[in-house]
């Protein structure tokens, strides 16, 4: 630097710490050579230099390049080539080395396999839960043996393989999927010095940490945390954990804050939470779906401004939403078996009730679910129905099964007999049982699959009978009565909401 004319002050710039500031005579005397073995250690060459200065990249410093070399722009990436090359420096004996060494954000390999991802898929999630970094590849770790006397620390040994250079990021990027969840972002490079090939990963710190390994790979069990600690990629401490899990705690926090303020200011009776995945409003007192035709008339748009807050990205709402009426408005999470059979049995108004059509042939294991309340909902006949429902996944056998039923040719009607029977002779004369246990559930259920007329009874009626029926069941340990239930709910399900035709 004092060789290129550069000044003391502007020296001291690159060199001074908070905890560690250079004198400026000290500078003076390290050029003279009067300072400790100063004399003794040879000028750093043009190319280590310019090196060096490229890594800081301050506009506001103005520095003499050396003849014939390009200035590093003001900005560098973090895999661009001027960013890699202040990370290395060449000793006196011509030998690359990575500057930094193995920190907690620097983790050095000899070499690279696709093949054997485990041994840097550890560092790329250990870096993407601490403050992201580099991996590099062909770089000689920390060296203790120091064989025939010669220290290989973090020397550039290159790569010998064509593994890394011929990386496909497609390729990468699915074994890193396939593996971590979250999935960290992660980018490749090389950088040749002297002829020596050096592969770097560069991983982002994940904004979602921890970032959790989802399967067994080499060494990697499922369920791992890795952490990058100084000079090792290792599975993570509870505190370092915990204070992961706050941070990402009072992020949230703090993005949640301005909608509190505003729902604050605004007051609780003039806002609506907009639920835009299950097209639901609602306020906590009184949900209000949105009418499919009118959700797809929804348009949010980004803008660069916003007359609130000026500068802000914002999100306008624009399109007519309307409520869908006083009846309830059924559970829209995970579709299951039971709140299928409960959001019939209570004719509750539904968000996209063909998803519970397509629950009940594609993930649901039980032979009887109702389906044609649902297909009244979406405004589908049997024929419609019936191809729905061929166009769905699950086994061959199922859709089959529910293709029968939604066209007539199967039917849940079951003749009963014994006490079942007597059940529905009563019933049919507007006998309504009142059943006291499991048992008498079982036996009304059964009764139930016998009938051939809805006539002479409200909907109501039967479907609220049948729910007495499976709040008695659940206190049946065999859970054979729910199989009962479930048919009979489904020659309900035909009698009375079943378009005309078979059945």
């Amino acid at each position: 630097m004092l060789h290129r004319g550069m000044r003391n002050a502007t020296i001291q710039f690159y060199f001074n710490r908070p905890d560690r500031p250079v004198n400026s005579g000290r500078i003076t005397n390290i050029g003279d050579g009067t300072y400790s073995d100063s004399a003794l250690i040879p000028m750093a060459g043009d190319a280590t230099l310019d090196a060096f200065l490229a890594g800081f990249g301050q506009a506001s410093l103005v520095v003499p390049p050396a003849p014939g070399a390009q200035v590093a722009p003001a900005r560098c990436g973090p895999l661009d080539r001027e960013t890699l090359l202040a990370m290395f420096q060449q000793d006196a004996d011509g030998t690359w080395r990575f500057r930094p060494g193995e920190t907690d954000a620097h983790e050095c390999k000899a070499s690279f396999r696709l093949r054997n991802a485990h041994v840097w898929l550890r560092a790329v999630a250990a870096l993407a839960n601490n403050r992201g970094g580099y991996i590099l590849f062909g770089v000689h770790d920390k060296d203790a043996a120091c064989a025939d006397g010669v220290d290989k620390s973090f020397a550039v040994i290159g790569l010998t393989g064509s593994d890394f250079a011929n990386l496909d990021p497609a390729d990468l990027t699915s074994h890193i999927k396939a593996k971590l969840d979250p999935t960290p972002r992660v980018g490749a490079a090389t950088i040749e010095l002297d002829g020596k090939t050096v592969g770097v990963l560069h991983v982002e710190q994940h904004p979602s940490r921890p970032v959790i390994a989802t399967r067994q790979e080499g060494d990697i069990r499922e369920g791992d945390i890795f952490f990058r600690y100084p000079g090792q990629s290792s599975r993570i401490k509870y505190g370092d954990l915990r204070t992961m899990l706050d941070e990402r705690d009072a992020i949230a926090r703090q993005q949640i804050l301005p909608m509190v303020e505003k729902l604050l200011q605004r007051g609780p009776d003039r806002v609506l939470l907009a639920d835009l995945e299950e097209g639901v409003l609602d306020d906590g007192k009184r949900p209000i779906t949105i009418d499919k035709s009118l959700l797809d008339q929804l348009s949010f748009i980004r803008e660069g401004e916003f007359n609130e807050v000026a500068g802000a990205p914002a999100l306008r709402l624009i399109g007519e939403v309307r409520a869908a009426g006083e009846e309830r408005i059924g559970s829209r999470g995970v579709v299951t078996d039971v709140n299928l059979l409960t959001n019939f049995l209570n004719r509750e108004t539904l968000f996209r009730p063909v998803e519970y059509i397509r629950f009940a042939v594609e993930a649901s294991h039980a032979e009887w679910l109702p389906i044609f309340y649902f297909a009244q909902a979406s405004q589908l006949d049997r024929a419609d129905l019936a191809a729905f429902i061929g166009g769905l996944g699950g086994s061959a056998k199922r859709r089959e099964m529910f293709a029968s039923r939604a066209m007539g040719t199967k039917a849940a009607f079951k003749k009963p007999v014994g006490t079942p029977a007597t059940m529905l002779q009563e019933i049919e004369l507007g006998l309504l049982p009142e059943p006291a246990n499991s048992k008498d559930a079982n036996n009304v259920a059964m009764a139930i699959c016998g009938l051939v007329s809805p006539e002479g009874f409200e909907p109501a009626t039967l479907l609220d009978l049948l729910s007495r029926c499976v709040a008695l069941a659940s206190t049946d340990s065999k859970g054979g009565i729910m199989s009962n239930i479930r048919r009979a709910a489904c020659r309900l399900d035909e009698l009375l909401f079943a378009p005309a035709g078979k059945g």
